[in-house]
């Protein structure tokens, strides 16, 4: 574990899990080693729509299932495995809008992004990750945020670094 709380596991890196003790005994590493995929449950938080108004729930990470317990991994940092590996279909049946790159009048060049499940309109990533502050602040947990939804992660090496900024 370094000095931001955050355990490495294979090559991403997950913060410690709630009430988790931050200490690794260095097997989580090895759950994941040989693994062909990494299972994730997939995290998503409620609010309305900027533009049209419409409920919608933005993806805000996922769960991986460690033998430490489940660790949490932003969706910044797991954004274009799951705009890749999510069926549209799948995820608007529980109200979350497509996972794509937009173009934000924010950051140059857009990101992978929510989006609104009526309008498509850009969720923003700020919104969604100060809408996940507030609810671990008030108590409540990142398993409340779970969307039923699994997700296989590729193995390490196969996918785009997935490291989390500062």
């Amino acid at each position: 574990m370094d000095a931001a709380g955050v355990v490495q596991i294979a090559k991403w890196r997950v913060g410690t899990p709630q009430g988790g003790s931050g200490q690794s005994n260095g097997d989580a590493g090895d759950a994941l080693s040989g693994a062909t995929s990494t299972r994730a449950r997939v995290l998503a938080i409620s609010d309305r729509c900027w533009k049209c108004r419409a409920k919608v729930r933005g993806v805000v990470g996922v769960l991986v299932d460690t033998s430490a317990g489940p660790s949490f991994v932003s969706f910044t940092d797991v954004a274009e495995v799951l705009a890749h590996s999510t069926d549209p279909r799948t995820l608007a049946a529980r109200g979350i809008g497509a996972l794509r790159h937009r173009d934000s009048p924010g950051i140059q060049g857009g990101y992978v992004s929510n989006g609104c499940v009526e309008c498509d309109e850009l969720v923003g990533r700020i919104l969604l990750d100060d809408l996940l502050d507030e609810h671990l602040r008030n108590g409540g947990t990142y398993a409340q945020l779970d969307t039923g939804l699994a997700v296989h992660l590729p193995p390490p090496g196969a996918e785009p670094s997935l490291r989390r900024s500062a």
